[in-house]
């Protein structure tokens, strides 16, 4: 079995993670490349979840929906926080 890896763009948003867990078996790795945060990478797994994990950080294992809603809120805190000046590298796990 070979697992596949795909490169994700943030644009999508919460769409993004549904397309690509519904198109993809255990084990395929997606990396999401965000403008204000570090990359974030998700691995399938299996019964509608994903696994999460930053950069320099530890991974947590989430259940899709939950994965879609976390993206869309680091999205959004990172577009709040370059206007301000703020860094929010440490809020993507």
């Amino acid at each position: 079995m070979a697992v596949q890896r795909y490169q994700l763009t943030a644009a999508g948003g919460a769409r993004t993670v549904d397309t690509w867990d519904n198109t993809t078996t255990d084990g395929d790795t997606a990396v999401i490349a965000l403008p204000d945060a570090p990359a974030v990478w998700l691995i399938h797994r299996p019964h509608a979840q994903v696994y999460w994990q930053t950069e320099s950080a530890r991974g947590l294992t989430l259940a899709r929906a939950d994965a879609c809603q976390r993206l869309t809120m680091v999205q959004a805190c990172g577009q709040r926080s370059t206007r301000h000046g703020r860094s929010i590298a440490s809020w993507a796990v």
